[in-house]
């Protein structure tokens, strides 16, 4: 392995802006676990393939244990991790982390082809901290091209999964050296510069000073697409580029390569509609959406010229308002924003007219529509996946009492067990008061130890000192709090001994701007939010701060649903990418924005509260496994038409 990547191990855990499972099906796709080959005199081995064949997962993982027991390595290893391949297929965390945790303990008698197995499967678990470990052990002294080639692959992988796009990019710098076939170099090539992109301009010119030629070429490459609404290959800035990389390997074909991709990727309608509200319980909110949306278009004016209609959503119905566009010559609808005219729309026949409904609707199936919102739930999975990332297994749940309170907290439960996780205890409280210590006692257990104290010193009849002591077989606290209670809770846990127990939250604790004294009792917790609010880079320059100095009053919930606006409108060129390709990925300010089933996925930015400023953490980490999990989906009369928050 390259030298670099030891001394990043431990400062990786999210420090630069990242992301996800994968960018391309070409070299980023996992291989399948091979399973051992069936010993046609074994019957056990026999036994255990119809076992898979029959879905008898816990039957088969039973008797590839007992195959390994019987077997010399390097074959009692492999016939392991199918044992721990064949429990995660059954749900049976417990034994499938218990092999995990016994294959790690001895990664170093594992042959080069196990490791690459266990990675494999690691990585499909969302364990890509182990995964990155047992790749990094992996000598390359004896590995043939095509194993080196899956090696790379899987560490790009890995970096990818955990959301340190740097070490991916680099990967597939190494990767561009090992294939051969052109096509598959081709591929890595254009998921190498794709990667790079969605690091931050700032981010990218700091990794200059200390790159070689080659990562530079690709690192100013990835400048130029990002300035670029499409990618322009007899530019002056190409030009440029070209001269001072004449000997690059993507100087050439890659070049129009990558400009014909840029060109089919970007599909701009004629004419837009927005379907928002001018009065009514949604009005501001929509006034703010508005603003995103007006310097989305301004932004790309030189590209797709403006040609936006705004519907008043508040002044008739929606389904008449749809006719309307149609009557229009309207290409392409935004909104509406809530919920009740969203299900009107769900209840129309046919969309000839495709709509981007910025609000959660899982009643529609439409092909022409697309699902946008500012999904809680979202957030919840994300700071969920970040949490467990960085080792955690043990909750404590903190929640007010309400019902959004109590549905989300439901969510991260859900999840968290799915994944493999407990949650030890749920404790409420009520919001808008200023002493929170009987929630937080009751959830650490202090009663419990002042309890026994009492009882301890009515029986021996002492004067003895006490201490109180709280409860310690929680890795961490799952916080929901705005950010007032936030700044009152934080330091009264600090105060009942809590204060190294880990506090994880959502964006909901943040206000979305740098508030250094107030901000100071948040210190040391750790959240997901917009990566347009959390890096600070984002921040400095770019369309919608130019914008925003228009409206230098739009603060908190108003600058997220700005930056909403401003990506339902910078997503419709790119919708059909996104749709066709899952691999797709847009950089926008509420995130890195794919697609999957017409639903419109964020990936948010983590941060910790560090002296009262945040300190970004880059983006969080994208786990497939987290993703494709349903949790409890609560009864229809707690979730008919309440829209979700921020709204």
């Amino acid at each position: 392995m390259s030298p670099y990547k030891k001394s990043l191990i431990t400062p990786f855990k999210l420090v630069v802006i990242a992301f996800i499972v994968l960018l391309l099906a070409n070299c980023s796709a996992l291989e399948p676990i091979e399973t051992p080959t069936v010993e046609q005199s074994n019957p056990l081995a026999i036994q255990a393939q119809e076992a898979l064949s029959q879905q008898q997962f816990s039957r088969a993982a039973m008797l590839f244990k007992q195959l390994a027991k019987n077997s010399q390595a390097p074959l009692k290893n492999q016939y392991l991790i199918s044992a721990i391949e064949a429990y995660f297929n059954a749900g049976d965390l417990a034994n499938a982390d218990s092999l995990i945790d016994s294959l790690l303990t001895r990664s170093s008698q594992l042959t080069s082809d196990n490791k690459l197995s266990l990675a494999t499967l690691l990585l499909e678990q969302g364990k890509a901290e182990d995964a990155i470990s047992v790749l990094m052990s992996v000598s390359e002294l004896n590995l043939n091209n095509e194993q080196r080639i899956d090696l790379h692959t899987l560490t790009s992988s890995a970096f990818f999964q955990a959301g340190n796009l740097i070490e991916s990019a680099r990967e597939r710098i190494i990767l561009d050296a090992l294939i051969n076939e052109p096509t598959s170099k081709l591929n890595n090539q254009l998921d190498l510069v794709n990667v790079l992109s969605l690091l931050s301009e700032h981010a990218l010119r700091a990794l200059l000073p200390t790159a070689d030629n080659n990562m530079a070429g690709w690192v100013d490459l990835a400048i130029i697409k990002k300035q670029q609404v499409t990618f322009i290959p007899n530019s002056s800035d190409v030009e440029s580029w070209k001269q001072q990389y004449p000997t690059h390997a993507a100087n050439g074909s890659f070049l129009l390569t990558m400009a014909k991709q840029s060109q089919e990727n970007f599909i701009a309608p004629n004419k837009v509609g927005v379907f928002l509200p001018s009065q009514g319980p949604f009005s501001q909110a929509a006034f703010s959406v508005r603003k995103g949306i007006t310097a989305a278009a301004y932004s790309m004016a030189n590209k797709w010229p403006l040609n936006i209609h705004f519907y008043d959503t508040s002044s008739a119905p929606v389904e008449t308002l749809y006719q309307q566009a149609i009557s229009d010559g309207v290409n392409i609808i935004i909104g509406p924003l809530d919920k009740i005219n969203l299900s009107k729309i769900a209840l129309l026949p046919d969309l000839p007219i495709p709509v981007i409904g910025l609000n959660k609707n899982g009643s529609h199936h439409s092909p022409h529509y697309v699902e946008f919102s500012l999904s809680p739930e979202e957030d919840i999975t994300q700071i969920l996946s970040f949490a467990w990332l960085k080792g955690h297994q043990k909750a404590l749940i903190l929640t007010p009492q309400s019902n959004s309170g109590e549905r989300l907290a439901g969510h991260f439960s859900s999840l968290w067990q799915k994944l493999g996780g407990q949650v030890l205890d749920v404790q409420t409280y009520e919001a808008n008061q200023a002493d929170y210590s009987t929630a937080i006692k009751s959830l650490l257990q202090i009663d419990d130890s002042v309890y026994r104290f009492k009882q301890l010193r009515q029986r021996l009849n002492l004067n003895i000192k006490f201490e109180e002591r709280r409860r310690h077989d929680a890795d961490f606290i799952f916080l929901l709090a705005s950010p007032r209670e936030g700044r009152l809770i934080k330091p009264q846990l600090r105060f009942h001994r809590a204060a190294d127990i880990a506090v994880f939250s959502t964006s909901k604790i943040y206000e979305g701007e740098q508030n250094k004294g107030a901000n100071r009792d948040l210190d040391d917790v750790f959240f997901c939010d917009m990566p347009w609010l959390i890096e600070p880079n984002k921040q400095q320059n770019g369309s919608l701060n130019q914008a925003l100095k228009q409206w230098p009053n739009t603060r908190g919930l108003h600058r997220r649903l700005t930056a909403f606006g401003y990506d339902a409108y910078q997503l419709i060129p790119h919708l059909e990418h996104l749709k066709s390709n899952h691999f797709a990925r847009l950089d926008g300010k509420t995130g890195i924005l794919s697609m999957n089933n017409n639903v419109i996925n964020r990936q948010l930015s983590c941060g910790q509260f560090q002296r009262g400023q945040v300190k970004s953490l880059g983006l969080a980490p994208h786990l497939e496994r987290t993703m494709n999990m349903q949790s409890v989906v609560p009864s229809p009369q707690h979730t008919e038409h309440v829209n979700t928050a921020p709204l």
